[in-house]
């Protein structure tokens, strides 16, 4: 980045300082000839570094324009989303220079994105959600419409996108919990089914699941003694049928909704 013409000067002068051929400059003046001449250089410098800057940047804009984007670029432009705007002309950004800070936040829907690479088809996937009284929940159709007319506008060409805007993923689970008989079983029960909740649904959107953290984090519950693990399944909005999971998961909407939780409470004795 260009330094400032004081900052250039400045440097100049301090290796004339320093620079005993030069020692009978000595005069303070403003308008010495010889600080003159500093400034003169410094300007030129200046100009210098500053197009060495413009350069730099024309490159990179040139470098980004013609590299196609990953798949982070397409997460980080679905998050800037913003519904019932317009893109300024040939770009992919919107002009919010008349924008407050509160409209440009209200205007971002988008709140949760990700998108994921086919392993096995030519395929870009983005899964996308909004927030609804604090939790994540689907766009309504007119957004989701915005949004593809969006990603067509700025992709780059030949990609071929798949948009997932769906309702969470409902999730089911069974379990054997043998608590500690001293505490009252509803009371652990209680607990354990906010330790699940809390598990499953703050997962990182299209977080991946676990069986086994799912049972860790009942365990740390205060009186459970034993877990074993039964079953868990999901339900997608892309199928009928409920998916069992052996081990992981990721949600096909890209994150979880408690469904149906099956606690067979047993004391340990």
């Amino acid at each position: 980045m260009a330094r400032t013409i004081d900052e250039i000067q400045k440097e100049i002068i301090e290796y004339k300082n320093n620079n005993s051929v030069l020692a009978q400059l000595t005069s303070n003046s403003t308008t010495a000839i010889w600080r003159l001449w500093t400034y003169v250089f410094a300007c030129a410098i200046w100009t210098l570094e500053t197009l060495f800057d413009h350069y730099r940047e024309e490159v990179e804009a040139r470098i980004e324009a013609i590299v196609p984007h990953r798949a982070k670029w397409y997460r980080m432009k679905s998050l800037e989303f913003m519904k019932d705007r317009v893109l300024i002309e040939d770009d992919d950004v919107y002009d919010t220079s008349e924008m407050t800070d509160e409209e440009i936040a209200a205007a971002k829907v988008i709140k949760h994105a990700v998108a994921v690479e086919s392993a096995d088809a030519s395929i870009l996937t983005i899964k996308i959600a909004g927030e609804t009284g604090g939790e994540r929940a689907p766009v309504d159709m007119a957004t989701e419409t915005q949004f593809i007319a969006y990603i067509t506008e700025i992709k780059d060409a030949g990609v071929r996108i798949s948009i997932i805007n769906a309702d969470a993923d409902r999730f089911n689970t069974e379990l054997d919990v043998y608590y500690d008989p001293v505490l009252l079983p509803e009371n652990v029960e209680e607990a354990c089914r906010a330790s699940i909740k809390k598990y499953v649904e703050n997962l990182p959107f299209n977080g991946e699941y676990s069986n086994m953290k799912l049972v860790d984090n009942i365990q740390i519950v205060e009186g459970v003694k034993v877990v074993e693990f039964k079953s868990a399944s999901y339900l997608s909005a892309n199928n009928d049928m409920a998916t069992e999971i052996n081990a992981l998961a990721v949600p096909y909407a890209g994150y979880f909704k408690i469904n149906n939780i099956t606690i067979n409470m047993r004391a340990h004795v």
